[in-house]
């Protein structure tokens, strides 16, 4: 970046606020305008006439949400690059935001040469989605209790396959070289994990995701 960024950062968190804005003032480029603690609040900075080049925008925060302000900006706002700022690997929230023209995407715990880049190319008119970002993109649809499903081991699937079937936990043992007092313990656990009540949630629940 040869010419000063100017940058609005927008973050409930006052820490976070304050870790950005270290990040910003040691990038030497960039220009800190302002900082906001909702979307209300940043709405009000640009309509009192603030001009950022950029706005740095937190997904979650109270009052207003990021992707809530982001609509606004693009709607009122012509030639205001936003870049989204979350903690969330969710391809929902990424996505909803692309849809709403985000022009760029970058984790909290991103390095500031990330975070140079990622100004650099906004300001330049291109759009800037960190890697893991576009592996959060790439990841398929998962359906409803589909996070649940791929926060298990592949042994808790096939013990939460075989409790569907109907098997005993000693045939599960038997079948899985395993006593069956470990099967009950995985089976516990599922029904934690899966928050569901008992092992007719567990068969429900491996009906629901085609696990039998």
């Amino acid at each position: 970046m040869e010419t000063s960024v100017k940058v609005i950062l927008a973050d409930d968190h006052q820490l976070v606020r304050k870790g950005f804005s270290a990040l910003l003032d040691g990038l030497g480029n960039v220009t800190l305008l302002g900082e906001a603690a909702n979307g209300r609040e940043l709405l009000e900075l640009l309509r009192r006439g603030a001009r950022p080049d950029v706005v740095l925008l937190d997904c979650e925060m109270p009052v207003m949400n990021g992707l809530e302000a982001l609509e606004a900006i693009k709607s009122n706002y012509f030639g205001i690059k936003v870049i989204m700022l979350t903690m969330l690997n969710s391809k929902d929230i990424i996505q909803s935001a692309v849809d709403k023209g985000a022009n760029g995407f970058l984790f909290k715990n991103t390095s500031p040469s990330e975070l140079s880049e990622a100004l650099h190319k906004v300001t330049q008119g291109e759009n800037y989605f960190s890697a893991d970002v576009t592996m959060a993109l790439l990841k398929p649809r998962l359906q409803p209790g589909g996070e649940l499903l791929a926060q298990l081991s592949e042994r808790e699937i096939e013990v939460l396959r075989l409790v569907a079937q109907g098997f005993s936990s000693t045939e599960i043992g038997n079948q899985l070289f395993i006593s069956p007092r470990t099967v009950d313990t995985h089976r516990n656990n599922l029904i934690q994990k899966l928050q569901v009540p008992g092992i007719a949630g567990l068969v429900k629940f491996a009906i629901q995701h085609h696990l039998i």
